[in-house]
């Protein structure tokens, strides 16, 4: 017996896993952009699972670091002349087989996690509501505890919004998040899980030009506002009205001209409170003014009533973790709604068990399948350069 025999041929198997990876990969990818944009009723449910392909590159390389320490260890135990006696003899073809198995058994048990999709039929599917921007204050002053001892305005009203969430039906949702400036922070969406997500995540670091714009908060919730669907819109400020910029009457004016309603939600109390102090996520102490004097801060009552009642709407005030919606919720429901969603949806049929069956039995041939040279396929290694 040659002593190539009984020890692994890396160049050839690497070769030939590299030949393989190129054509599964391209095969793959081409298939993925071609069903995505190409065929309308295919879709990947989860998607999110896509990086755990990376387990193959990883299962590759320890699969070749493992041949070339077993030929080390093979070389270092024993000779030629004992090989015979010690070892059985390798099959460089059959030991890139039995590896193929079982690469492509993950492979396809990966594509099976991922569930691909496939639409069975069509239905039309019709939303009818309004539009809803959340104007939602996120200055400083919002971190103070005067609704209650363990969390502060924003943390009430950021629960305030989820209840609402949860009482609404085909309106279209979107927030506005503000201090001295104001950003968009979900466009108007009917997906409130996702509103949900993205409203958790709101904080006062968030924003480093700090005061309170009201008036800015309402013109960039406009913003977001189609005016040519026809769909009646509406926009709720929750703030604890310390208005610090005076052009929220204007704002408030100029959205009722264009037939969007401006309500408003009180955050705090009247009697003044701290605000606390944070840094890197900690409470430090009390937020102090440049003369090191102790920040009050105070719920503007009258501020945010005259802004609901130019914007023709209505006011609510906060009343310790509670925020009695109800009397807005149901203005806004008596809002006459209009068809703001029609698409066509596909009842999808999941084909994940083709690719787990598929992998299995990869899987299956894996263990049965061995590396010892026997056979036709001894003979067809014997002509391996």
């Amino acid at each position: 017996m040659q002593q190539k025999n009984y020890i692994y041929s890396i160049k050839p198997i690497t070769l030939a896993i590299i030949v393989w990876e190129i054509i599964f990969w391209a095969v793959f990818f081409s298939l993925y952009f071609y069903m995505t944009e190409q065929v309308e009723a295919f879709r990947i449910e989860n998607t999110e699972y896509l990086p755990l392909f990376l387990i193959i590159p990883v299962v590759i390389i320890g699969f070749i670091l493992t041949l070339v320490w077993k030929n080390k260890a093979i070389k270092r135990l024993s000779d030629a002349k004992l090989s015979p006696f010690l070892i059985h003899p390798i099959s460089t073809l059959k030991t890139f087989i039995k590896f193929f198995l079982f690469r492509n058994a993950i492979a396809f048990l990966l594509i099976g996690l991922l569930n691909p999709q496939y639409g069975k039929g069509k239905q039309k599917a019709i939303s009818e509501g309004i539009e809803i921007m959340i104007a939602l204050d996120i200055s400083n002053s919002m971190r103070a505890l005067d609704l209650d001892h363990d969390k502060d305005r924003l943390k009430v009203a950021k629960m305030s919004i989820e209840r609402l969430l949860n009482n609404l039906h085909g309106d279209k949702v979107g927030v506005v998040i503000f201090a001295g400036d104001a950003f968009m922070q979900v466009p108007l969406t009917t997906d409130y899980s996702t509103a949900k997500m993205f409203l958790n995540a709101v904080s006062p670091d968030m924003m480093t030009n700090q005061g309170t714009s009201i008036g800015l908060a309402i013109e960039k919730a406009m913003t977001s506002f189609d005016f040519d669907n026809g769909v009646n819109k509406a926009i709720i400020v929750m703030s604890d009205g310390e208005d610090f910029e005076g052009a929220a009457m204007l704002a408030a004016q100029a959205a009722l001209d264009k037939k969007v309603i401006v309500n408003t939600v009180g955050m705090g109390t009247s009697n003044g409170t701290v605000i606390p102090d944070y840094k890197n996520g900690r409470r430090i102490g009390l937020k102090k003014d440049e003369d090191g004097n102790t920040v009050m801060t105070y719920l503007n009552e009258s501020m945010l009533k005259q802004i609901a009642q130019t914007g023709g709407g209505s006011y609510t005030k906060a009343n310790g973790t509670y925020v009695n919606l109800d009397g807005l919720l149901e203005s806004i429901k008596s809002v006459d709604k209009t068809e703001i969603d029609s698409n066509l949806y596909t009842d999808y049929e999941d084909q994940f068990q083709w690719f787990i069956a598929i992998g299995l039995l990869f899987l299956v041939g894996h263990y049965f399948f061995t590396s010892k040279r026997s056979g036709i396929i001894h003979k067809l290694q014997d002509y391996e350069v």
